[in-house]
């Protein structure tokens, strides 16, 4: 441990020092990122699973199971964008409207994306933006559906996520 002259008799290069070993660090910080280039035509449930897991693993969360109805309201709403040309969580109604379709009643978040061309680009906006950020690697979430369309100008590539879980989460 320096001693207090020590310490203050070097101020600036403390703070450069500090400086320098920020740097350095986040020049180490990357985002996660599956490996491959999965183009829409060639997601499936188990490629889906594979890498939105690796993804939550990499992060230190719990792996997700696959859920085909959640897989239906996120297949209805890429649809949908991709036949409007648009990227809306309101197309078609609310979440809870659009998951209720589907039979489905517990918690649920949603994450969407257009204009990315592979499923790992997709999971890489989802990781840079805060908000999808926050859902996809949510401990609240047990399982997801995953969906890709093709369609209209300017995106012509739509992805949803819904991912739910419990009934009893957060009482």
């Amino acid at each position: 441990m320096a001693d207090l002259a020590t310490a203050s008799a070097a101020p600036e290069l403390t703070r450069r020092s500090v400086l320098v070993l920020s740097l350095a660090a986040l020049s180490g910080c990357t985002t996660f990122l599956p490996e491959g280039s999965t183009s829409a035509p060639l997601v499936t449930p188990a490629i889906a699973s594979q890498k939105i897991n690796e993804t939550r693993a990499a992060y230190g969360r719990p792996p997700l199971n696959f859920s085909s109805t959640l897989a239906r309201a996120a297949q209805n709403q890429a649809n949908l964008m991709a036949s409007r040309g648009e990227v809306s969580h309101t197309l078609g109604g609310t979440l809870r409207e659009r998951v209720r379709a589907v039979d489905y009643t517990g918690p649920v978040g949603e994450i969407i994306a257009a204009g990315q061309d592979t499923l790992e680009k997709a999971i890489k906006g989802w990781l840079d933006s805060r908000e999808h950020n926050i859902i996809l690697l949510s401990t609240h979430f047990t399982e997801f559906g995953l969906a890709v369309a093709q369609g209209r100008a300017p995106y012509k590539v739509y992805w949803a996520m819904i991912l739910g879980g419990d009934a009893d989460i957060g009482r």
